[in-house]
């Protein structure tokens, strides 16, 4: 059985998991039931190593829920993300939010990047094909069993004790399985146009196909055109679908040739779609871990019209106010910010990592892909690749290790070392720790002390003299003739002491006291002939 405490803790990012928790500990607090359902549960099952968004349901109102988001406690992170990037451990606001009274829904941007849908738990009844349902609060079985597809009717309970359960009341695991995407009933599209565009969206991510009754229902709504009915919200809400998907210029090409993209807009239907530049787009977002390319792709998908109805497809897609402006004028901010990365004032990397790091990352996004200047391409890279893995191997344990407590000056020097890094300035682990040294004024401490040596001369005399004192004196007569004995060789060796002095070699003196030796010898010998000799004549006589 899958464990879906363990996925969701080893696939969601560090910044995903950090919103879950915070938002589980806000719903226990307010005595909310609380679920994760849709598409992270999907993803979760199908084995995708990333999940793309959170959606949540509610037992109640979720803006009970988002009201006391910012003042809960920030929750741990769980030991497999770490080591974890700044913005996992930054404090944690709501940055723009969007609530759909009739759904009673909240779709919510975080400051660290997460985005997130909190809606209330509910059920819907269809009073005539394509009208709005009328909607009621309900349990989560019934609000799974509303829903699209199978794949997306699973939840898994969020409360502490029931945890990790999983919910799934019309099989869509075994879907999953089989790679398929099935309705829930047969007026599925005629009660929501939408799915259509939903289920070839879908379809094109996970390379899933209709289930066949599925197929059968798909044709009759094709032939039907039933997507002609989706009003401008239900078509806002599709568009901002696909510009969130991986490669919108497939979606978009796909749905062109099927006729389809009139449907949620007649302007972009006669306007060609820019597939290089959402390529482009694509692979830039790739070399950076955790980029969203959503207003990169709105961008490229309104960028060939004129200004109003740039305008108008803005607030159709984006709708957020803050979300509108930033992306109608990221182009006249990215020129001025180009112009000041690609000077000579920014050339030094702690300036240019200065300049960059008050920019949002879709605007240094931007950069990359409509910039292809050498050195902004250069310069951008290096503070979103380069720069990060420096700082993730800043000294923390060191500094704390020679004695610095955490606090304000404690990350001010952390950072000046940063810096100095990255100028060329500090390189090895010897000028790190000097450094940190000097920044936070605690000195080395002094090297201990030396040993004592002990006193090797008195203890040689001290065992040399028990041996004379044990020695019994000599007779003074007997001395005389070991004074006359060792007379010749205290000659021989102040011979020898004085030749070694004249700086001649021990081996030579050696060899000239050998020859002396053998001439006395032979001359012994010669005297003993001639006297053995003279006895022989002697006797003859």
């Amino acid at each position: 059985m899958t464990d879906y405490n363990f996925l969701i803790e080893s696939r969601l990012s560090p910044e995903q998991y950090q919103v879950l928790s915070r938002v589980s500990r806000t719903a226990v607090e307010q005595g909310m039931n609380l679920y994760l359902v849709g598409g992270a549960v999907r993803d979760l099952t199908y084995g995708l190593q990333s999940v793309r968004d959170l959606d949540f349901a509610v037992d109640g109102n979720p803006q009970r829920l988002l009201g006391h988001f910012p003042d809960a406690p920030p929750p741990p992170l769980p030991a497999a993300t770490m080591p974890v990037a700044a913005s996992a451990r930054a404090k944690l606001e709501i940055e723009a939010s969007h609530f759909d009274e009739r759904l009673s829904s909240a779709e919510v941007q975080v400051s660290n990047g997460v985005r997130m849908e909190i809606s209330m738990s509910r059920s819907e009844t269809y009073t005539k094909p394509g009208r709005p349902p009328e909607m009621a609060p309900a349990m989560i079985f019934d609000d799974l069993k509303r829903r699209d597809f199978s794949v997306n009717a699973m939840a898994v309970s969020l409360h502490p004790n029931s945890r990790g359960l999983l919910l799934d009341p019309t099989n869509g695991a075994a879907d999953i399985e089989k790679h398929e995407l099935r309705v829930m009933h047969s007026r599925s599209f005629s009660e929501d146009p939408s799915r259509v565009y939903r289920l070839f969206r879908l379809g094109q991510r996970l390379g899933f196909r209709p289930e066949e009754r599925t197929q059968q229902y798909l044709n009759t709504a094709l032939a039907n055109r039933l997507w002609e009915q989706l009003d401008t919200e239900q078509q806002g809400r599709e568009l901002r679908a696909i510009l969130q998907e991986d490669n919108p210029g497939r979606v978009l090409k796909m749905l062109a040739e099927r006729g389809l993209l009139v449907g949620l807009d007649k302007k972009l239907a006669r306007a060609k779609i820019p597939k290089e530049r959402f390529a482009k787009i694509r692979a830039v977002c790739q070399t950076v871990p955790g980029a969203d390319p959503y207003l990169l792709n709105f961008y490229c998908l309104v960028q060939n019209f004129p200004g109003g109805q740039k305008t108008r497809l803005a607030k159709k897609i984006l709708e957020d106010a803050k979300t509108i402006h930033a992306a109608l004028g990221m182009e006249r901010v990215a020129r001025k910010l180009a112009q000041a990365v690609a000077s000579s004032k920014y050339a030094l990397p702690s300036r240019n990592y200065k300049l960059l790091v008050e920019q949002p990352q879709t605007l240094l996004l931007f950069l990359l892909a409509y910039f292809p200047h050498a050195t902004i391409q250069s310069r951008v890279k290096n503070y979103l690749q380069k720069y990060p893995l420096v700082r993730a191997r800043l000294p923390r344990a060191e500094l704390q290790a020679i004695g610095m407590k955490p606090g304000t000056k404690f990350e001010k020097i952390l950072e000046q070392v940063f810096l100095d890094q990255l100028d060329g300035k500090i390189k090895t682990p010897q000028q790190i720790t000097k450094a940190l040294r000097l920044l936070s004024g605690i000195k080395e401490p002094p090297p201990p002390p030396k040993p004592p040596k002990p006193p090797k001369a008195k203890r040689a005399k001290a065992s040399v003299e028990p041996q004379k004192a044990a020695a019994p004196a000599p007779a003074p007569e007997a001395a005389k003739p070991a004074k006359a004995a060792a007379a010749p060789q205290a000659a021989e060796g102040k011979k020898k002491a004085k030749s070694l002095k004249r700086g001649k070699p021990e081996k030579k003196v050696k060899k000239k006291e050998e020859k002396k030796r053998e001439k006395k010898e032979k001359k012994k010998k010669k005297e003993k002939m001639k006297k053995e000799k003279k006895k022989k004549k002697k006797k003859k006589r």
